[in-house]
């Protein structure tokens, strides 16, 4: 008896070489694959504790297409099932697999999909058809396994049937978000010369492929391409990436030409249209314009949905319009839109940037209570504002908040906490948690040091600081020369000159200061005021041999301490 198991549907698979992307596709070779055939290899015989009965094979069909049509169905009934028509004398159409096969990929159970097509091809007497290897083929492509998806389609062109434009979107959509978009057109080029399956969705699927490639002028020259055509119309899907990608490039007038076209020639824009336009006209500060929108688009029947709610939303909040949003929230819930954690994380930054406590808190709860948990943002947000008010104890204390819930901190969370300490001059506890951040394998960035380094300064920790210029430098981040100047320029009045020394070697060694010239001369003044004579001769001579020449100030003051046939000349 053969039954479905939950096993990882890729182990499953052919693990020899990906097909080639024309090659599967047209059939200029034969892909060889356990996983594919569809006329042999059918030799496992299925023992039955059924009996034969049309009647209970009927009833089966009947029953797993109401269960899938449904929209309750689970995973284990949906095996149980399967198990059940595989079982089955006679056996049921290939229609009963397919609802199953359906159900399963529009809840994303794709590599229960792919074991399930395993099991079924070694079963005689059900033979897969376009719309089964349709879903297949989906399904191997949102799991990032294109290459296989080219394989299932090299044996459907094998067999003689004649793949769908489901089928071909499907790998076109697959190829465009996890391949090249090279090869995606050269994919969309073949499907449209070869004279195979094609609609509106393949253009909308390569059109939107383009854009998020950040290829927007490709992307109008095949909306164009479909007017000259004239077998598809363009539809709402086709246009709304083309927009949105304008908008995010700043090229609003052309975005907004492009809506005004859109609308002349009778598309329809949908919500995704209007809320892309909606989003730029906010964060231009056009608010008139983006309030024209949103009722334009309530007249045109395209309701508002969380992404538009939200970017306006988080617009506002930018703008410091913590009232207006707030409002805003209201009128989502009155048009049964519910604010999710991106709406709670925009107004509850705006409220703790502008110390609204209360109100900030407020919503915390009301996220909390509407079941909405909040993440290493929502936290990262409340540390960042508690500590540039210097409230450092209620910031560790949202700090055991987060470990307790289990999130990891990140970068974001140690460079406000550090602030936050070296703000408030607790030196042990900012040095404490640079080291924790290192042991815990998140690496400091230049913002972090930056930190440390202008709060040591500031207070004379010039040793602290230097450990900090080693880390730095360790991390392969670039130093500044006023970093590097200060350093310098404090061991020198201190007269600890081979501390001093030490960062001119760091600086050389990494070649990471654009201006080393300054720090060298500071040092030479540096061994000039300890006396230390021949030091500083001898570090001009390094600077020359470096490709630093000293400056005449330099060279005036080393004049007449050693012999003239020494001294380099100004000239």
């Amino acid at each position: 008896m053969t039954i479905a198991k939950r096993a990882p549907a890729l182990t499953l698979l052919h693990r020899g070489k990906p097909s080639s992307l024309y090659y599967s596709l047209f059939g200029l070779v034969i892909v060889r694959t356990q996983f594919c055939s569809l006329a042999i290899n059918r030799c496992h015989t299925v023992v039955s504790v059924i009996g034969p009965n049309p009647k209970e094979t009927i009833d089966l069909e009947k029953l797993v297409e109401m269960r899938c049509k449904s929209g309750n169905l689970g995973l284990d009934e949906a095996l149980g099932h399967f198990n059940s028509v595989i079982q089955m004398k006679p056996i049921p159409s290939i229609w009963a697999i397919n609802h199953l096969f359906g159900a399963l990929s529009k809840m994303n159970q794709c590599s229960a999909v792919v074991s399930m097509y395993k099991q079924m091809l070694a079963c005689v007497g059900l033979h897969p058809e376009v719309s089964t290897l349709g879903i297949v083929i989906n399904s191997l492509c949102r799991m990032n396994r294109v290459d296989l998806g080219f394989s299932v389609l090299a044996t459907t062109l094998k067999h003689g049937l004649q793949p769908n434009g489901y089928t071909l979107n499907a790998l076109l959509n697959g190829v465009c978000k996890y391949r090249s978009i090279s090869e995606a057109m050269e994919l969309f080029r073949k499907i449209e010369e070869k004279g195979l399956a094609c609609s509106e969705i393949t253009y909308a699927t390569i059109i939107n492929g383009l854009c998020k490639a950040g290829k927007t002028c490709i992307a109008l020259e095949i909306l164009e391409h479909m007017y000259e055509d004239g077998r598809f119309k363009p539809d709402p899907l086709c246009y709304s990436p083309i927009i949105d990608s304008l908008c995010k490039e700043r090229r609003i007038d052309e975005a907004r030409t492009l809506f005004r076209d859109m609308n002349k020639k009778g598309i329809k824009p949908d919500v995704i249209t209007f809320t892309s336009l909606i989003s730029a006209a906010c964060k231009s500060g056009k608010w008139e314009e983006a309030v024209r929108l949103f009722r334009n688009m309530i007249d045109c029947g395209a309701f508002p949905n969380i992404f538009t709610f939200n970017s306006v939303l988080d617009a506002l909040c930018k703008e410091g319009k913590t009232a207006e949003a707030l409002n805003l929230v209201e009128e989502m819930l009155l048009r049964g839109v519910k604010p999710d954690l991106v709406t709670y994380n925009s107004l509850i930054h705006s409220l703790c940037h502008s110390a609204q406590w209360k109100e900030a808190t407020r919503l915390c709860n009301r996220m909390l209570n509407e079941g909405i948990a909040p993440d290493v943002v929502t936290f990262n947000t409340v540390i960042d504002a508690l500590c540039k008010e210097r409230r450092t104890e209620e910031a560790l204390s949202v700090l055991e908040l987060m470990s307790q819930r289990g999130m990891r901190l990140n970068i974001v969370t140690y460079n406000s906490l550090i602030y936050g300490m070296c703000l408030s001059d607790q030196w042990d506890e900012a040095t404490r948690l640079f080291d924790e951040m290192v042991g815990q394998g998140v690496l400091p960035d230049i913002i972090t040091l930056r930190i440390l380094l202008e709060a040591l300064f500031q207070s004379g920790m010039r040793e602290e600081a230097h450990k900090i210029v080693e880390t730095r430098v360790k991390y392969g981040m670039e130093l500044s020369k006023i970093t590097c100047s200060m350093l310098i320029d404090g061991y020198c009045f201190r007269g600890k000159m081979d501390k001093a020394k030490k960062v001119i070697d760091l600086m050389v060694i990494k070649h990471h200061v654009p201006d080393i010239a300054s720090c060298y001369k500071a040092l030479v003044n540096g061994y000039m005021q300890a006396k230390r004579t021949g030091e500083a001769l001898r570090l001009v001579e390094e600077m020359i041999e470096q490709g630093v020449m000293p400056d005449v100030e330099t060279l005036k003051a080393l004049r007449g301490l050693r012999p003239k046939r020494h001294v380099v000349s100004a000239e």
